[in-house]
């Protein structure tokens, strides 16, 4: 066993999914990231086939900003997944850090840096109540995450008084600004993803925290605070959705008080397609991320073809459901056949 959480006690579930002699394809399907490039390829082809207009530039700049702001948000999601929880106050958190920067950002309130930094401080206080309470009191973190949520929906409701704000103007012309021709919310996206994959991947904090999620017990025996690391999963995240709902609300320019409801299900859905197992352990990032472009653009491909809500969700949940069970499957077959390959 290593402490910083490259082997596991238990073979079995840590068993190399791939080996370097394995054929080429094979080991391809064993990478979670490679499986989401594919499915995004897929999606991108099919598009120029369907419908070549949703693949033009004029719709890929309109729709990466809100790919952006999903994997955003599912970056903070993926954390958590990776200690075998899920985080359901994601949207309150947008809704509440949307609404905090637009009502008191401006120069008669807080300022937009005050507000911003508010806006962060009530997320990740928020975090670290779900944090806590699930691994102080282990309740399941689905109770947990939504008893918050609701309770971050209520503060919106009390803040706002149930009208919408006017984000400020120095937010808004970042959020729906460019530069080199690349939307700023795809380079703010790009780098949060960097940052927190180089961290999970090429530091002893990171590694340790895979650990903790893969294996517990082993991350105990080892000396490693695993209630430390759990309760930093649920507070990035939290912040993260707060970050989100900042950008948001520059983006949109006017919020409303269920601005983050939008992006609950795709920051889930996401992580799933990226390739992050349900049961915790090491994750990526950068398949969340490619997750995000996949929802992003599914969701462009249908609005092409009807603009009936109804429909565009049905179509969009199907799409969805088989790319995460395809996705799931292909996982759990790869890591039987290692199993078997590798029974000690």
């Amino acid at each position: 066993m290593s402490v910083l959480g490259l082997t596991r006690p238990d073979a079995a579930p840590d068993t190399p999914v791939v080996r370097p002699t394995d054929p080429v394809g094979y080991r391809l399907l064993g990478w979670p990231t490679s499986r989401a490039v594919a499915a995004v390829a897929v999606l991108f082809a099919l598009s120029a086939m369907l419908s070549s207009g949703s693949v033009g530039r004029t719709a890929l700049l309109a729709m990466l900003p809100f790919a952006a702001l999903t994997a955003i948000v599912a970056a903070g999601q993926t954390l958590v997944v990776q200690q075998a929880g899920l985080d359901l106050s994601v949207a309150g958190g947008i809704s509440l850090g949307a609404l905090i920067v637009a009502k008191y950002g401006g120069p008669n309130h807080l300022g937009l840096a005050l507000a911003v930094t508010a806006a962060l401080a009530a997320a990740l206080f928020a975090g670290l109540v779900s944090g806590l309470v699930i691994t102080y009191f282990g309740l399941p973190p689905l109770v947990v995450t939504i008893a918050v949520n609701a309770l971050l929906i209520g503060l919106v409701q009390y803040l706002s008084g149930g009208y919408s704000a006017q984000a400020p103007a120095a937010l808004t012309d970042f959020a729906v600004g460019r530069t080199a021709g690349v939307p700023n919310l795809v380079l703010v996206a790009v780098a949060v993803i960097a940052l927190a994959q180089l961290a999970l991947k090429a530091t002893v904090v990171g590694r340790r925290f895979e650990l903790v999620g893969a294996n517990r017990r082993a991350a105990h025996a080892a000396g490693i605070s695993t209630r430390r690391y759990t309760v930093s999963a649920y507070a990035l995240s939290a912040v993260l959705a707060g970050g989100t709902g900042i950008l948001l609300a520059g983006f949109l320019r006017t919020t409303t008080l269920s601005a983050g409801d939008a992006y609950l299900l795709p920051s889930v859905a996401a992580v799933v397609l990226g390739g992050t197992a349900l049961s915790g352990g090491r994750g990526s990032l950068t398949g969340t991320a490619l997750g995000a472009l996949f929802l992003g653009q599914l969701n462009q491909l249908v609005q092409t073809y009807t603009q009936t809500t109804a429909v565009q969700n049905i179509v969009q949940a199907v799409i969805i459901g088989v790319g995460i069970v395809v996705q799931l499957n292909l996982a759990s077959r790869l890591r039987r056949r290692a199993i078997r390959r590798n029974p000690t």
